[in-house]
């Protein structure tokens, strides 16, 4: 918009107005920004975030990170699931076993194939699993994926 020859050569820490900017280049920044984002951005854009620098952390930070895109669909299917789970299955129903031994392999993987999860050793986890009900584990994975 200002025509630089190449954006390495804006200086991000310098203020909008310093590098040229006034508030008509401003309006069009945020407009263009806001077509390209899809966000709804404020008129005061380039005046709440006065930098390259903190426009950029500002408009990174209004996006989910690649692992919250990533786990995001994997809580909701675990939320999902949970909700399916009986609460009154009998201890030594062959189904509930089949769960809690398939919620232990995905917990495995989760925790690096055999590497501590959050501090603990994996038998000590696994052996903590034997005797917890089924919303124990969930919310044991909630804790673990940090929803």
């Amino acid at each position: 918009m200002l025509a630089y020859p190449g954006p390495e050569l804006v200086d991000t820490d310098r203020g909008f107005l310093e590098l040229g900017f006034d508030s008509l280049i401003a309006v069009e920044l945020r407009n263009r920004l806001g077509r390209q984002t899809g966000l709804t951005l404020p008129a005061t854009l380039l005046f709440d975030h006065p930098t390259p620098a903190a426009l950029a952390a500002h408009l990174a930070a209004s996006f989910p990170s690649d692992a919250e895109r990533l786990l995001d669909p994997i809580l909701a299917e675990l939320d999902r699931l949970g909700a399916h789970l009986p609460d009154d299955a009998a201890d030594d129903d062959p189904l509930r076993d089949r769960v809690a031994n398939r919620l232990r392999e995905l917990l495995a993987r989760v925790g690096g194939g055999g590497a501590s999860v959050a501090g603990t050793a994996p038998t000590a986890v696994l052996d903590g699993f034997d005797e917890a009900t089924d919303d124990e584990i969930f919310q044991f994975l909630d804790n673990e994926l940090g929803s």
